[in-house]
């Protein structure tokens, strides 16, 4: 047997028992994946414009689009944006309408999960289902076996479930008045 052929089937041998050693193993990944109402343009705009992250996200907020942005906010109405209670998310990277993918870099004063949210980051993917529906996909990665890195992992799969659905009411809500 040639010498490659045989390095072939050890390699592929290789990958095939360390991708079996990882069946069931947990990779440090959360996936929430919801289909919403709106089309696939009102739920990018919703995610990356001002505008729309006043629609969905927290009383005060903004963002400045672009890669190593900030996306900030504040859920105290009696608050300013850049206070203690303000988390700040750099963008890291996006795929206009398909990917967006954050970390969050500036926390709120009393943040439980500091130190496990500064190894952890979150993708968004968005695709179209159909004119009127979109599903996005929200992937957070960077979890640990650490007490804190679970119980924020835990806090998170129910947040990103009704932050999204926030965002779902907003968009049929707006555009329910746009078509009366």
């Amino acid at each position: 047997m040639p010498k490659h052929l045989r390095l072939m089937i050890f390699l592929w041998l290789f990958i095939s028992l360390q991708a079996k050693a990882l069946e069931g193993v947990d990779t440090g990944r959360e996936v929430f994946e919801m289909e919403l109402k709106a089309n696939l343009e009102d739920v990018w705009h919703a995610f990356t414009t001002t505008e729309g992250l006043k629609l969905w996200v927290a009383p005060l907020v903004d963002i400045d689009f672009k890669v190593g942005g900030k996306w900030r906010a504040n859920y105290n109405a009696k608050g300013r944006l850049g206070d203690e209670t303000t988390i700040e998310n750099t963008i890291l990277s996006y795929d206009h309408q398909r990917m967006l993918s954050l970390k969050a870099t500036t926390f709120p004063k009393d943040f439980p999960f500091v130190e496990a949210a500064q190894q952890s980051w979150s993708v968004f993917y968005f695709e179209p289902v159909s004119e009127s529906k979109t599903k996005i996909t929200v992937v957070g990665l960077g979890y640990t076996d650490s007490e804190q890195s679970q119980k924020m992992r835990a806090f998170f799969a129910g947040a990103n479930r009704y932050s999204l659905q926030q965002l779902e009411k907003a968009l049929v809500a707006r555009n329910s008045m746009e078509t009366k």
